[in-house]
Parts: C-alpha cells; sequence; structure tokens
C-alpha cells in the first residue's frame, strides 16, 4: 500500500505540474481613434453611465420612460423565439464543456461478470463458471496540456455563447424599440390623415356654398374635391402601413395576442435618459458582440496548444482492482483480491504530415480570429460614430422643420384670409394646405428618426444589461472550475 500511495502521488505531481503549449494570449490592439468624438462641446459624458470597468450600464427599465415600451420590451424578453435560442447555445456549450473539462479527470467504472465456460476439446463433462467484480480506472497524464488547452478552448467558446446572448438581448431591446416607434409614427400619420381628411371634406362643403351662392366657380369646387380624394387615399395606405408595423412589432414580441398596455406617449413627447458621448474608444471593447469574437480568438489561441501537443508522447494509465472466484459465496473473501496497473506512451512516429497540418489549420484559424476581432472592433466604432453624428444633424434638421410648418401654416391662414376677400385664387390655398401636411408629415417622421437613432447610439454603447441578465461569467466560471492560467490572462 505504502508503494502504491507514492505512486500516486507521484502522478498526482506529474498532473499538477503539467506544462501548456498554447501561446501566451495578448489581446490585439484596436484598430479604431482613440476617443469616440461628441456632438457638441457641451455634450460630456455623464458620471453616473460608466462603471469603473469602463462598462456602459445604464438599463433599459432606466433608459426608456414610455410605460408600454418599457411592457412591451419586457414581453419580448421573455416570448422572442432569437433570445430562446441564444439561451439554448449557452447551455448546449456549457454541456460541451463540461464533457471536454470530464476528460481531464479520472474515469472509474465497476464491472462485474458471470463466466461459464465447457472445454470442448476435451470432451470433459465438468463445466464451471467464473464470477469476477471490479474497478476499472482510466487516466491520461496531461503532461504537455493537450487536454488542458482542449478544455481551456472549450470554456471559452462557452463563454462566447453567454456574450452572444447578451448581444442577442440588446438588440432584441433595440428592435423592439425601433418597432415599437415605427408602429407609433404609422399611427400618428393614420391620424394626422384622417384629421387631414376631415379637414378638406370641411374645406370642401365650404367651397360647394360658395359655388351655389356665386362666389367660387365649378373649377374651385373640383380642385377641393380632388384634395379629398387623395386624402382619401392616403388614409388607406396609413391604414395599411399601421397594420403592417403592428404586425412587425408583435413577431419581435413573440406573440400575435392583443395585450392590455398602458396608452402610448406621443413622438413629440418622448424621452429617453441622457446619452453619454465623448468617451473613450475602449469602452467598446467591452460589447457583448466584442467580448464574443474576443473569446472566439482566445479559443483559437487554446486550439493551437492542443495542435502542438499532438508532436510529443501521451500516457495513459489504467488500473484493476477486483475480485475473482470460481464460487460466488467466496467471491469477497481476502484471498481472491486482485490488482493491476497498465501505463501505456503513445508516441508519435509517422503520420503522413498530420500533426504539421493540424498546426498550421490551427494557426490560420487563430489569425482569421484576430482579422473578424478587429473587423468587429471597426463596425462598432462605425454604428456608434455614425450615431452621435446623425444626432446632431437630426436635431438641427428637426428645429428647421418645426419653424417651417410654423410659417407654413401662418401661410395658409393669410392664403384662406385672401382668398374669401377675393384677393388671390384658390390655387394658392390648395398649395398652402399641401405644404402645412408635408410640413406635419415631414416633422412626425424626422422625430421618429431622431429617437430611433437614440435608440441605435444606446445599443451601440452595448447599453440594454442589467444585473437580471443571464450569461456565463468569465472570472467566476474559470474560478470555479480551476483553468484559468496565469499565461492564459
Amino acid at each position: 500500500m505504502l508503494i502504491l500511495s507514492r505512486r500516486l502521488l507521484c502522478l498526482l505531481s506529474l498532473f499538477l505540474t503539467a506544462c501548456s503549449l498554447a501561446p501566451t494570449y495578448t489581446r490585439p490592439p484596436a484598430p479604431i481613434p482613440p476617443k469616440m468624438a461628441a456632438p457638441s462641446a457641451e455634450s460630456q459624458t455623464s458620471p453616473n453611465s460608466v462603471d469603473a470597468d469602463g462598462m456602459f450600464h445604464v438599463a433599459w427599465q432606466n433608459f426608456f420612460h414610455d410605460r408600454r415600451l418599457r411592457e412591451l420590451i419586457a414581453a419580448g424578453l421573455e416570448q422572442n423565439r432569437d433570445l430562446r435560442l441564444a439561451l439554448l447555445s449557452i447551455e448546449e456549450a456549457r454541456a460541451q464543456y463540461g464533457v471536454q473539462r470530464a476528460d481531464r479527470l479520472p474515469q472509474i467504472g465497476v464491472e462485474g461478470s458471470d463466466t461459464y465456460q465447457r472445454d470442448f476439446i476435451t470432451k470433459k463433462d465438468n463445466p464451471y463458471e467464473t464470477y469476477k467484480v471490479m474497478s476499472v480506472s482510466t487516466f491520461e497524464v496531461d503532461i504537455f496540456g493537450r487536454l488542458k488547452s482542449l478544455s481551456d478552448a472549450a470554456l471559452r467558446r462557452y463563454l462566447a455563447t453567454g456574450e452572444a446572448a447578451k448581444a442577442v438581448r440588446i438588440s432584441l431591446i433595440s428592435q423592439v424599440a425601433q418597432s415599437y416607434l415605427a408602429e407609433r409614427l404609422a399611427a400618428e400619420l393614420l391620424d394626422l390623415a384622417s384629421r387631414t381628411l376631415e379637414s378638406r371634406r370641411t374645406t370642401f362643403a365650404f367651397m360647394e356654398r360658395r359655388v351655389l351662392s356665386g362666389q367660387s366657380s365649378l373649377l374651385d369646387m373640383e380642385q377641393a374635391r380632388g384634395l379629398v380624394e387623395a386624402a382619401s387615399a392616403e388614409v388607406a395606405a396609413r391604414k395599411d402601413a399601421l397594420v403592417r408595423a403592428e404586425n412587425a412589432l408583435k413577431l419581435l414580441l413573440g406573440s400575435f395576442d392583443r395585450q392590455n398596455l398602458p396608452p402610448p406617449i406621443p413622438l413629440q413627447e418622448q424621452r429617453f435618459a441622457e446619452l453619454p458621448q465623448g468617451l473613450p474608444s475602449t469602452l467598446l471593447l467591452r460589447r457583448p458582440d466584442i467580448m464574443e469574437s474576443e473569446y472566439a480568438l482566445r479559443a483559437a489561441n487554446a486550439d493551437i496548444g492542443a495542435a502542438r501537443s499532438a508532436f510529443f508522447p501521451s500516457i495513459s494509465l489504467t488500473g484493476n482492482l477486483g475480485y475473482v472466484s470460481v464460487e460466488l459465496v467466496e467471491l469477497f473473501s481476502a484471498n481472491t483480491g486482485f490488482w493491476s496497473f497498465l501505463p501505456r506512451i503513445n508516441l508519435p512516429i509517422f503520420s503522413g504530415r498530420r500533426n504539421t497540418a493540424e498546426l498550421n489549420l490551427a494557426e490560420i484559424r487563430k489569425k482569421r480570429a484576430v482579422v473578424e476581432y478587429e473587423q468587429r472592433i471597426q463596425r462598432a466604432f462605425r454604428e456608434t460614430a455614425d450615431a452621435l453624428l446623425t444626432m446632431t444633424s437630426l436635431a438641427e434638421k428637426l428645429a428647421a422643420q418645426r419653424s417651417w410648418l410654423q410659417s407654413q401654416q401662418l401661410v395658409l391662414r393669410l392664403a384662406m384670409r385672401n382668398y374669401t376677400s377675393g384677393g388671390t385664387n384658390y390655387l394658392a390655398v390648395l398649395d398652402a394646405q399641401r405644404n402645412v401636411f408635408e410640413a406635419e408629415r415631414e416633422l412626425l417622421a424626422t422625430r421618429q428618426s431622431q429617437l430611433a437613432n437614440d435608440v441605435s447610439l444606446y445599443a451601440a454603447l452595448g447599453g440594454g444589461l442589467d444585473v437580471t441578465d443571464t450569461g456565463p461569467d468569465d472570472a467566476n466560471t474559470e474560478s470555479r472550475n480551476g483553468s484559468a492560467t496565469s499565461n492564459q490572462q
């Protein structure tokens, strides 16, 4: 027993001192400018919106003030099928990591057998039985870190799925919010078209009375009738657009059932929480989609270690411990016990350059992962920069369109006054009515675009996460499983 204990201690020391052949991981430098430009000098970062790790952490419940929108987002997070698939991918990767990690631990099983044997060569009529119970233990001594590299790669891919789920969550919140804004725009444009139709019907009735009294011509009345028909066609088109917008929103929610929701807030009264601006570009490195790409890069780095270890010998240990007897009643007696220990070494000599090809493949995949990681960062920077730039241009456009609407409303009042007094023809009134309707429609569309751009910037900064988010944590997972190493942090 003393000799066996020493051997076990020796094997344990070999296991604990196993080296890793994976390259030392170094995060590639971000190929973007060091800072994201702010739209104006007055726009500064909110001190409560970025944590000590440089993570933008305004939860969606605090960003959106519309109770109706918050309830829709909550329903989408509960019922959306894309998010469900992402969460199932986490479970799948967790199971795969558990399988890979189990290969690093000794495998112990119990076997039992009852053997009945008869000698048909000698024709002796003395059949006998043999009873056996034993435990079988197999273990690969991971001297060159092959199993460790495979386990690390599985861990990184597991963590990547968690970040992917967070990215899907942020995207879903953004899509629900933008789809809701599109549905609100369709509803308010339908309301505008309906009010315009009623106004033009009133104008047409007024023109009929003037024609009957001889104050206006039939041409003026027919022009007014044409405006009524155009407004009717606009109402029909806006009804169709509203139904399509509602269906798109319900698809994101994962349910087409009607819900009892709070009343909506008009687009002109919608307000979101203030977004941080003038932030360092390193903030984007904490976005879940970029974190997912980095975990994929670290998994590819670990795959190189596994490919390198294939060039070195592998040692596996198999041990048996049990009892064997020809009599069942004496199976567990002291003199029927046995044990065996079988070390095995596998030394690669000739593999047709397979190991070299697999190492080259692993290195190429890492290079590709680096490019994809850098590409993801640049895409994130462009999304943020575009949203910041659009924020300024839309604010200027909205102010200009409000002034334009006010001027066109004044023009309509003056044109109507001049027409009733005989100072101008009805064509000036028609043009003024069209311009007012167009100005109101453009003002609503611009306000919806402004709100949608704020949502896009919120998502581009990585907003939308809160303490209830589901997903694996890098530090906690590695500390629980003991698979973190100093050369890969």
